[in-house]
């Protein structure tokens, strides 16, 4: 076979790579993930909050845009109304069969039995001794838990349960006492964490913090929803700030720095490479190598930047460029105007996370869309899990057909009159419909997490200063 002889411009193109790669593994040394690494297999357990998936959706998209490098997968094990008991039940069959090498846990919500609270203080000695006992079982179970993660070899992270809001001005029924109660499962998962030498992420606290104090100002406000359990997004986002923040997620997606002095370029530089500088006495122009992409904020996001330091501690994609002639500039980056900054502002540096019009942050939000359609599939796949550790649906599977499950639940729920009885049936109708796509389900999940990662893949960008008359 004739052997073919590179061009001169595949040979630059040979060199440029290499070089990016050098300096990729000089900024590994600086720049190590203190989250995952890859083939990391990590497993989120808990109840409805978990099995609503919000809090570690946005913990996955930072962990891709921020580490591309690096295949990690997240599997939700989440199972609406799961007290401690609820995830034992299913520790090999819905957990461990996802053969984790992280479990990441959260739970106690539906364990402190919140029908034995109401609206006011009670003194009822049965009523008390059956919170205490419901307590004493919780406790009593996750250490049962913990050990068996212990005894898996799973890494095992225990998370301090979100906030009940008993707080706040609204018009649903308040079982006071309840947030108190999660408060002691709080202070209990910290004496585990010290006795089995585990990692711990304090929701409560910070939760229950930024409730205090924004109430103070709005009777109303709350992270949490109408029904006093469930996080809105914005305490989910708040929840994911708290997660990042407590294994040290780094601060800088990167930051570029440019001066007449190319030497110190990429030394000052962080999580980036700098090449092909160009100065003249109207423009600069240079070629960057970032190695994450920026955090993309949507809408429903928006009011957690005011109550959590998010952009400045873990979003913070800076441009500095320093010696520039005085005056504005036009920034371009891959010829697409960006906004126009003066040479003040880029000598302090400018923070292009926040701007929406970048091609990293477009690249970002295609990560985010190819995850959003991951996990619509994986709320078919937990719902139909959820179903399927019903006690109840238990007692009819495999003895009638799927179809006439959902007539045995119905007179079921219509004696036992639940109050989520509705809610219930509406997941056993999405069972009926859903069933026979489950490997469809799981088959589109893979795909869509190649796709997310390969979206998240960085490439060179060429930026341009021009100054404006």
């Amino acid at each position: 076979m004739k052997k073919t002889r590179p061009t001169l411009l595949g040979v630059i193109h040979i060199v440029f790579v290499s070089l990016l790669l050098l300096g990729n593994n000089v900024l590994a040394e600086k720049y190590k993930n203190p989250l995952f690494k890859t083939n990391d297999r990590v497993c989120f357990v808990g109840n409805s909050i978990t099995f609503g998936g919000e809090f570690h959706h946005n913990i996955l998209l930072y962990q891709l845009t921020r580490f591309p490098g690096e295949n990690v997968n997240f599997y939700n094990c989440g199972i609406a109304g799961n007290s401690v008991a609820g995830v034992l039940a299913r520790m090999d069959t819905d957990i461990l069969i996802n053969q984790p090498t992280h479990a990441i846990l959260m739970i106690g919500m539906n364990d402190v039995a919140r029908y034995l609270y109401g609206p006011k203080i009670s003194y009822n000695v049965d009523t008390l001794r059956m919170r205490e006992e419901a307590l004493t079982l919780y406790k009593s179970n996750l250490e049962k838990l913990v050990r068996i993660f212990i005894s898996n070899k799973v890494q095992l992270t225990l998370q301090k349960p979100s906030i009940y809001d008993q707080t706040a001005m609204l018009p649903t029924a308040n079982n006071l006492g309840v947030n108190d109660a999660l408060k002691n499962c709080a202070d209990f998962i910290e004496t585990l964490a010290v006795k089995y030498k585990l990692s711990v992420v304090d929701y409560w606290s910070i939760m229950n913090q930024i409730n205090i104090e924004q109430q103070k100002k709005d009777p109303s406000f709350t992270l949490i929803s109408q029904d006093r359990v469930h996080p809105q997004s914005t305490g989910h986002f708040i929840m994911a700030y708290q997660y990042l923040k407590t294994f040290q997620g780094p601060q800088y997606v990167s930051k570029i720095f440019i001066s007449k002095n190319q030497k110190r370029i990429n030394d000052l530089c962080q999580n980036c490479y700098v090449s092909k500088v160009h100065w003249s006495s109207k423009e600069l122009i240079f070629s960057v190598f970032e190695k994450s992409l920026p955090f993309p904020i949507v809408s429903n996001q928006v009011k957690a930047l005011e109550l959590v330091p998010f952009v400045a501690d873990l979003n913070q994609e800076i441009l500095q460029v320093t010696e520039l002639i005085n005056g504005k500039y036009e920034l371009l980056i891959d010829n697409k105007s960006i906004g126009s900054f003066t040479s003040i502002q880029l000598k302090e540096g400018i923070n292009l996370a926040l701007i929406q019009e970048t091609p990293q942050y477009q690249q970002a939000l295609k990560v985010r869309e190819e995850l959003d359609k991951l996990w619509q599939y994986e709320a078919k796949l937990r719902s139909l899990k959820f179903v399927e550790y019903l006690s109840d649906f238990q007692k009819y599977n495999g003895k009638v057909k799927t179809n006439q499950i959902r007539q045995k639940l119905d007179s079921v729920y219509s004696i036992q009159k639940k109050s989520s009885a509705n809610w219930i049936l509406s997941k056993v109708d999405e069972y009926v419909a859903n069933k026979s796509s489950e490997n469809l389900y799981k088959s589109n999940s893979e795909a869509l997490r190649k796709e997310a990662l390969k979206q998240a893949q960085p490439t060179v960008h060429t930026f341009k200063l021009i100054l404006k008359k």
